[in-house]
């Protein structure tokens, strides 16, 4: 529990962490969403700014808080600290979202929407919004490993995001906002996740030590050169 508390404490940034959770509970009521399909489209459009502002701190948290030294000497904990690092910010994350959605069951909306009359499951909220959030945070981590950046990481996760705003019409798994335009919702959520999953294994393989500079072209062309001396 102490090494979990550590953590919250290593990520914690309050105005980050305050504004975005707000930001996430108040989707619905921000913008015009008079039925549940509305909401769970707005959903699936803004959740993925949480994913692009919070999820990269699971690996920069120790470069902002000046902890490098400090977990420097805890290298053999990688794995530990980073599974840590994700259920926090996952858990708040899905709690941020469950008050989004307990506040609607209150009938809170002010734009006529009645959960009443026409409940969201949670379930389907978490399978319309989740992936695609997933998806645009990690992609936001693997740039930043490669561009020791992570500005370079929350650009690129904007800019992704912004290319779907503008090309929604495309009929493909990589789309954001399929369950928005009435594709293939069930394919392109299957797929982010998966991808979502091995962006973020990739990155904690080479990057297992967050409380250093990312190394991972360094640690790809290492692996290359081995590569190259075995077949010589």
């Amino acid at each position: 529990m102490r090494f979990i508390m550590y953590q919250v404490k290593i990520l914690f940034s309050p105005v980050k962490w305050l504004l975005t959770g707000a930001f996430i509970s108040c989707i619905p009521f921000m913008f015009y969403a008079p039925t549940a399909r509305d909401v769970l489209k707005l959903f699936e459009i803004y959740l993925p700014f949480a994913g692009i502002i919070l999820l990269p701190d699971v690996y920069w948290a120790d470069h902002y808080a000046r902890a490098a030294e400090v977990l420097a000497t805890r290298r053999h904990r990688g794995l530990l600290l980073v599974g840590c690092r994700f259920m926090v910010l996952f858990m708040f994350l899905l709690s941020m979202l469950l008050l989004g959605w307990l506040l609607l069951r209150l009938n809170l909306s002010p734009h006529g929407y009645r959960f009443s009359e026409e409940g969201i499951p949670l379930v389907k909220l978490l399978y319309v919004a989740v992936p695609g959030m997933l998806f645009v945070g990690s992609l936001a981590v693997l740039t930043g490993a490669f561009l020791r950046s992570p500005e370079a990481g929350y650009l690129l996760g904007l800019v992704y995001w912004m290319f779907w705003n503008v090309n929604m019409e495309l009929d493909t798994v990589l789309n954001l906002f399929v369950y928005a335009n009435g594709f293939n919702a069930a394919q392109s959520k299957t797929a982010l996740f998966m991808l979502s999953t091995l962006f973020i294994a990739a990155s904690s393989y080479f990057i297992l030590r967050p409380a250093e500079p990312f190394k991972l072209l360094g640690s790809l062309r290492n692996l290359l050169s081995k590569a190259l001396d075995r077949m010589v």
